[in-house]
């Protein structure tokens, strides 16, 4: 049985969201926002630091198949691959995002094998900064990459992007990022 206070929990989640905007009203330090990102990916995606444009990449790959009644009539096959990469700065501006951008996307499709079996590899990039210029933020609502292989018969790939701003308390989503709101919104408003 669900209890009235567990009704007001799910109806007020500690965050609000405007459009692509997600206000969770919060002032966290860019290292334990990335700390936190870091603990909850960690539970199912492989997760490894990294040298040069990105602080973090966490991989997930899953290997789906069905059969019919007995394993060696093997109906379907499908693979799906998330590659997501974490970047933490003190001031984030639309050059270095546009920068961040290009290499998130890039990093992701590399890791795309097309194939009747391939349904899906998508990149997403979580930048976190301390302060973020107004043309970033705009800049990263409008940011958008998809790619499909043989008219989306050998699969897909979508971008998501995410920016939080730390000093704030808000994060700004590409239109392909806001499913991701309410992951993000628990990760950020979740007591340690």
């Amino acid at each position: 049985m669900i209890s009235l206070s567990d009704l007001k929990k799910k109806a007020n989640p500690g965050y609000k969201i405007r459009g692509q905007v997600l206000d969770y009203g919060q002032k966290l330090k860019p290292d334990e926002i990335f700390d936190r990102f870091m603990e909850s990916y960690s539970v199912y995606y492989n997760v490894s630091r990294c040298e040069g444009d990105f602080d973090a990449e966490a991989v997930f790959d899953s290997k789906g198949e069905q059969y019919f009644l007995i394993k060696a009539a093997k109906v379907a096959e499908m693979n799906t691959a998330e590659y997501v990469y974490f970047k933490k700065l003190k001031r984030l501006t639309a050059d270095t995002l546009t920068r961040l951008d290009k290499k998130a996307w890039e990093l992701g499709i590399s890791h795309v094998t097309p194939s009747p079996k391939h349904k899906n590899t998508d990149a997403v990039l979580i930048v976190i900064a301390d302060s973020v210029d107004e043309d970033a933020r705009e800049l990263a609502r409008k940011l958008k990459h998809s790619k499909n292989y043989k008219f989306a018969l050998y699969g897909y790939s979508n971008y998501r992007l995410v920016v939080i701003e730390a000093a704030e308390g808000r994060a700004f989503f590409n239109r392909q990022a806001c499913i991701l709101m309410g992951l993000v919104g628990n990760i950020l408003v979740r007591k340690s």
